[in-house]
């Protein structure tokens, strides 16, 4: 049993890791298609999903209200960057914003702490659930932001050509 929660501790910190990385577009004002859009939340909802499971802490409604609160803020953030799109292509670009890039670095964080307190210095959880709930909350908001981006605030926007991976400068 140990094994199991072990592989999914490391799954949980090599899929945040991942979804951190899968963030440059924002950082470097790249254009990007849906799918490069889509996999940072896909990749917390994972993240926070393997969290919450081997999560010995189970209470649901805490997760329930951190989900909610995550999305609804989550929904609000993705209005606020300009977007610009080439309608054609289907590519969305955005001025460098820094609030998923966080919510993505503070996800790794939570998984690294998972790994490290549960499996590498033995310590057993207090039984609460808030590094899982935390860890929904960021998924959420993630997930909420790239909705609004891509299905509020890109359509909304001006036509401009892009390449795809090519920044504005």
């Amino acid at each position: 049993m140990q094994n199991i929660f072990l592989v999914a501790h490391l799954a949980a910190v090599l899929l945040a890791a991942l979804a951190l990385w899968s963030m440059r577009h924002e950082l470097s004002e790249k254009a990007a298609a849906r799918f490069e859009w889509a996999l940072p939340p896909a990749l917390a909802v994972v993240v926070a999903a393997v969290l919450l499971i081997v999560s010995p802490g189970k209470r649901f409604e805490l997760w329930v209200i951190a989900i909610a609160a995550g999305f609804a803020i989550g929904l609000a953030a993705g209005t606020l960057p300009r977007a610009i799109k080439d309608f054609s292509l289907e590519l969305v670009r955005i001025k460098r914003t820094w609030d998923g890039t966080i919510a993505a670095g503070l996800l790794l964080l939570l998984a690294l702490v998972r790994f490290v307190t549960t499996e590498l210095m033995g310590r057993p959880s207090g039984g609460y659930g808030v590094l899982g709930a935390a860890a929904a909350f960021l998924a959420a908001y993630l997930t909420g932001r790239v909705i609004t981006l891509l299905f509020y605030n890109a359509p909304r926007t001006i036509h401009l050509d892009m390449v795809r991976g090519q920044s504005n400068r």
